[in-house]
């Protein structure tokens, strides 16, 4: 949530996306120096995963996120979809989390990103510097802004990630969804089902 106030007895819990995209990647490079052997290694793993359940469960049929994870009526979020994508496309590409079970879910987010970047390279959809605020008018009314830095570089992140997701799985068409198998698929004819190796 976004944020939290030491001296506040209620705590006002907006679910706010950016904010979820940074702490996601956090998690994410942590496990990347963290030896497997450090007494907090399965505990971070394990908040990765959860958070990443998370999300699968809040993100739109279009691929994006919202502002507001959790409230539909919110403007879709250029900028958390990009690092969401990110994120999860590298967890995958470690292992850390299941391919099977979120790639398609990256492929998604990774098509709806990439139509907020314009003919001049702008990334569109990306929303302003955001402080803490205790009332949700103030997320759901952010501005978004092509010259909002928070964006570029995780779309670039992003689409990296995918790239290496992609070259190193084997999607494939299966009754109108891309599915992700463990070796390639070498026929065109309708497939409904895969033995694993």
């Amino acid at each position: 949530m976004h944020g939290w106030v030491q001296g506040m007895e209620i705590h006002p819990q907006f679910h706010w996306a950016r904010a979820n995209g940074w702490a996601v990647m956090t998690l994410v490079e942590l496990l990347e120096v963290l030896p497997e052997s450090h007494p907090g290694y399965a505990t971070i793993l394990d908040q990765l995963q959860a958070h990443v359940a998370g999300l699968a469960a809040c993100q739109s049929g279009t691929g994006f996120w919202h502002q507001l994870l959790d409230r539909s009526d919110s403007y879709l979020k250029t900028s958390a979809t990009a690092i969401f994508a990110y994120s999860i496309a590298r967890s995958i590409n470690r292992g850390y989390i299941d391919k099977l079970a979120y790639s398609t879910m990256i492929l998604l987010a990774w098509n709806a990103v990439s139509t907020k970047v314009n003919e001049t390279g702008q990334v569109t959809g990306t929303c302003v510097g955001t402080g803490m605020a205790f009332a949700p008018a103030f997320y759901y009314h952010r501005p978004v802004n092509p010259y909002a830095a928070h964006g570029y570089g995780l779309v670039l992140l992003a689409g990296a990630e995918v790239m290496s997701l992609l070259q190193n799985s084997f999607p494939k068409m299966n009754d109108s969804a891309v599915m992700f198998y463990p070796e390639e698929i070498k026929t065109n004819a309708p497939i409904f089902s895969v033995d694993e190796k």
